[in-house]
């Protein structure tokens, strides 16, 4: 058992290393031109496809594009003259890691807000042990939930730090199937779990 263990962690570390390094090198950028032209610059280390989207306040998406081929560095100019007044998010999707910039357009000026990276966690279950790893790159506030039929059956606070680290045994529950549930800030991640 203690094998096990200390085979899953090595696992969740190498896994966290990876998404670090993917991470790290990721980086999205808007440059305003003039009032309604923005250059989108978007870098990383290594070739790969770019998944790029604009939402709106509300979540909708108002523009899509998946790069052609495997690139390193794009950029390209945009027009923002047709999107109305409010608060929109650049998201950059790439191998279970998102680079996000917040902008803003007021009566024709674009105003361009911080850069958030956000990365897919890390869910396994086996032998009753669940464990979860995560890269909390914001230092925002995460809780683990875990949920069966729509009933909050466990809730716990993690630790806000850079890297979360959770292993939980599930032999205790009742047979049936699970929802695990980790909310860091705005984002919310699931799992799903059969105990049996």
């Amino acid at each position: 058992m203690k094998t096990f263990r200390t085979i899953s962690m090595m696992l969740a570390l190498t896994v966290i290393a990876n998404i670090a390094l993917a991470t790290g090198n990721l980086r999205v950028n808007i440059l305003p031109l003039n009032a309604e032209r923005a250059v989108v610059a978007i870098s990383n280390d290594g070739e790969t496809k770019f998944q790029i989207s604009i939402e709106d306040a509300y979540g909708s998406v108002v523009y899509f594009k998946e790069t052609e081929g495997n690139v390193a560095d794009y950029r390209k100019v945009y027009d923002f003259s047709k999107l109305e007044n409010g608060n929109y998010k650049l998201i950059v999707s790439l191998d279970g890691v998102k680079g996000q910039r917040e902008f803003a357009i007021n009566n024709g000026s674009i105003n361009v807000g911080k850069e958030k990276m956000l990365a897919t966690p890390f869910f396994s279950y086996k032998e009753d042990i669940l464990r979860v790893a995560f890269l909390n790159h914001a230092g925002e506030k995460t809780n683990l939930y875990i949920y069966n039929d729509g009933e909050l059956v466990y809730s716990k606070a993690l630790e806000n730090s850079f890297s979360v680290n959770e292993g939980l045994n599930l032999s205790k529950l009742a047979s049936g199937e699970y929802q695990v549930v980790l909310a860091s800030g705005n984002e919310v991640y699931d799992y799903a779990v059969a105990v049996k």
